[in-house]
């Protein structure tokens, strides 16, 4: 059972997500931040992220069916969801990759959903049928999928709006500033937990939450359980007559190339992204200095962590098969987005064992935005002691001590361009403008 107050720390997805369950439940919320909604810290700080509902794991599926649901009726999430829907690229070898995908669909199909998937060998159907992608050069015999049932969501949106709403709540207040920014915890003779704040205050409650995403290994010891891995996002600006091109397209995700999203509304700013080239950052490990384990460096605190000179080309190359007249745009606001990756990619949402009121949420393997508005549901099931015994299994805490740190780059349906580097292998491009959110 919730034992409130309740401590929330870290005001990214899972945790406002989860303080939004609790105050519907009447119980009275502090939520710990360095900085408001969006904070910099967040993943989700960002233009936009991918909404789908494509698992091969069917809890997943459900969740994400679910969660559409509140995308597109919930009055709190639906002003920040575009059903734009998704042009997916399937790699001709990666079986992983192609098995994958295909199961997804399956269970999408066992669940009632994923019925207007249209299939192409291609991209001439494309070119006939998608506005925008008049001159892509998708090779004759490469497959290709959409799903008009998805979209993105502008993540920075959500955050501030989901902010707006409980910054307004009776039973929450938020803490930002030294006060709320965690540096350790504080362990009492009963075996509960204080968080200690870059001010020396030390905050406590009947149950406290960390939900600090990449970061979250930095607080408590994650046993091996969560490695922080660094994506590359970066942007291009468009004309106003490339806006009104590109404005209609859906998301396109090239699994084996990278992925690219429809140009910000008001900014006219396209953000894409590459994929198999995550990063780490090895740092003495804060609870056992025999080990490395992997942290963010935040582009905030860094501004120089921009993007890889050597995959400008890579970028190049993508915009170039889809959307080729783009591909000579200046890159810019270029950010290594962290995300805390885990073994085969599940959430890790438990009691941490050794303290008697610390849970964790976090794991989010950069697949947890799209769960914004259903996964504080389930975070509180698990603090009620009701979560459904296949979910707390998928979910539970399971100690890797005696294993390597997991490489994001061994996961089965990743399409990987080999082992991950360390970010001091990174040499970066020298950027001097930041796209405004």
């Amino acid at each position: 059972m919730v034992v409130g107050p309740v401590l929330i720390v870290g005001a990214g997805v899972f945790g406002l997500s989860t303080a939004l369950e609790l105050v519907k439940k009447g119980h009275f919320v502090y939520v710990l931040d360095k900085h408001p909604p969006p904070s910099p810290w967040s993943a989700a700080c960002d233009f936009n992220k991918i909404i789908r509902c494509e698992y091969a794991d069917p809890i997943y599926a459900e969740m994400a069916i679910e969660a559409l649901h509140f995308w597109r009726s919930d009055p709190l999430f639906k002003q920040s969801y575009d059903e734009c829907g998704r042009l997916l690229v399937t790699p001709k070898e990666h079986r992983g990759r192609i098995e994958f995908e295909r199961k997804g669909i399956e269970v999408l199909k066992t669940l009632g959903e994923g019925n207007r998937f249209c299939f192409f060998s291609g991209g001439a159907e494309i070119s006939r049928l998608i506005p925008g992608f008049e001159n892509n050069s998708i090779p004759p015999e490469q497959e290709v999928k959409y799903n008009p049932d998805c979209g993105l969501g502008r993540s920075h949106q959500t955050l501030k709006d989901v902010y707006k709403y409980l910054s307004s709540h009776p039973n929450v207040q938020f803490i930002f500033g030294e006060k709320g920014a965690a540096v350790g915890l504080k362990r009492y003779r009963s075996g509960e937990v204080g968080v200690i704040t870059e001010s020396g205050f030390v905050h406590s409650a009947g149950t406290v939450i960390l939900s600090l995403g990449a970061n979250t290994a930095k607080i408590v010891n994650l046993e091996n359980q969560q490695s922080a891995t660094g994506l590359f996002v970066t942007h291009i600006q468009l004309s106003d007559e490339e806006y009104t091109k590109y404005r209609d397209i859906p998301v396109l995700f090239d699994a084996e190339m990278g992925y690219f999203f429809p140009p910000d509304l008001t900014t006219k700013i396209m953000k894409i992204c590459l994929t198999g080239c995550g990063i780490k950052r090895s740092v003495t490990d804060p609870f056992d200095s025999r080990k490395q384990i992997s942290l963010p460096r935040f582009h905030i605190e860094n501004p120089s962590d921009t993007f890889p000179k050597e995959l400008v080309q890579d970028i190049q190359r993508l915009l170039e098969k889809y959307v080729p007249e783009l591909k000579e745009h200046r890159l810019f606001g270029s950010k290594i987005c962290w995300i805390g990756d885990t073994k085969d990619t599940r959430f890790l949402i438990d009691k941490v064992p050794y303290y008697k009121n610390l849970y964790v949420a976090t794991g989010d393997s950069g697949h947890g935005y799209k769960f914004f508005p259903n996964i504080g549901k389930y975070i509180v099931q698990k603090l009620d002691g009701v979560l459904a015994n296949k979910i707390e299994e998928l979910w539970k805490w399971t100690p890797r001590t005696n294993e390597e740190c997991e490489d994001p780059a061994n996961s089965k349906w990743r399409v990987s361009k080999g082992k991950s580097k360390d970010i001091t292998e990174i040499d970066f491009i020298t950027e001097v403008e930041v796209p405004k959110l």
